[in-house]
């Protein structure tokens, strides 16, 4: 078993943190803090056209798969 520096490591997972972070951005865009909006990983959607996920002030969390992420 081949281990990877510790330095590519940190550098894959803070590239892979900012694609996130630009996928948020997009799913947030018009988006008014407590309005439901769908959830940029899962999808989710209930039969009554509800999404899962809810826009805060500053964060996205989703009530169906569980992400949380803060945005800026």
């Amino acid at each position: 078993m081949q281990l990877l520096p510790e330095k590519i490591i940190f550098e894959a997972r803070r590239e892979k943190m900012k694609e996130l972070d630009n996928a948020m951005k997009e799913f947030v865009i018009g988006a008014v803090p407590g309005e439901r909006i769908e959830c940029p990983r899962c999808h989710y959607s209930s039969r009554k056209n509800k999404f899962s996920a809810v826009r805060f002030k500053n964060a996205i969390k989703c009530f169906s798969c569980g992400l949380w992420r803060k945005i800026e």
